[in-house]
């Protein structure tokens, strides 16, 4: 999948924009990550990609995976195996196995929570993976957003400003395979339910470089033959 050049060039770096979302499937406790977000990470260890993350995505990802990866779900499945016990539709042996399985889940998740920071701590640290941070250019690049009246969130704009800013400068030192893994709809140069363009934003990411995937498999939607090729004006 991340092995064939976007650009016909065999031996060229495809640089990679992810996001919160991308840290998140990494990083959530007791779950496989999705394989195309793990390939895209073993891709950029042995230098097929290089992969960047807004320095404001991680704070991002570790709120979210405490809000939304609590083993909250325990708590209501064990109440259905104490009720089926009681109403005889499980026996003795199953509902212990369940109460046993629960308790494994509750554990492996509060393991998980507990070690988040060094589990993002080695994401973001792997061979690769290159941190921005919220320098003068995508300050500048940000302040530019808000004239052109681009309706954004202010963490949505940050990391929108961080991707042209550093996609900007990747093109004008002559870099052609230049993409952002963006599976929030918000930031797409497309509408979500009808895919017609929203110039404002494909204007943007055309000038930068730029191009969106809406996924992490760096195929769809097809990036034109020559995009990212012509010089930047």
């Amino acid at each position: 999948m991340l092995l064939t050049p976007a650009c016909g060039k065999a031996n060229q770096v495809r640089h990679v924009f992810v996001e919160t979302n991308w840290l998140v499937t990494l990083a959530a406790p007791a779950r496989n990550p999705p394989p195309d977000a793990l390939e895209l990470r073993d891709s950029a260890r042995d230098g097929r990609i290089r992969i960047y993350l807004p320095a404001c995505c991680i704070s991002e990802a570790r709120k979210t995976i405490r809000q939304k990866f609590q083993p909250k779900e325990a708590d209501r499945l064990r109440s259905f195996v104490q009720w089926a016990s009681e109403k005889d539709h499980l026996n003795h042996e199953t509902a212990e196995s369940a109460r046993m399985m629960l308790s494994s889940f509750e554990g492996h998740v509060n393991s998980g929570l507990d070690k988040l920071n060094d589990t993002l701590l080695d994401i973001t640290k792997a061979a690769g993976v290159e941190v921005l941070p919220l320098d003068d250019a995508a300050l500048g690049m940000s302040l530019e957003l808000h004239f052109k009246e681009v309706e954004l969130s202010e963490f949505d704009r940050a990391v929108l400003a961080t991707v042209l800013s550093k996609g900007q400068s990747l093109r004008d030192r002559g870099e052609t395979s230049v993409s952002f893994c963006e599976l929030d709809s918000g930031l797409w140069p497309w509408q979500k339910k009808t895919g017609r363009p929203r110039s404002e934003f494909k204007k943007l990411y055309d000038d930068a470089g730029v191009w969106v995937y809406s996924d992490f498999t760096l195929t769809s939607p097809e990036r034109p033959e020559g995009f990212g090729q012509t010089t930047r004006k």
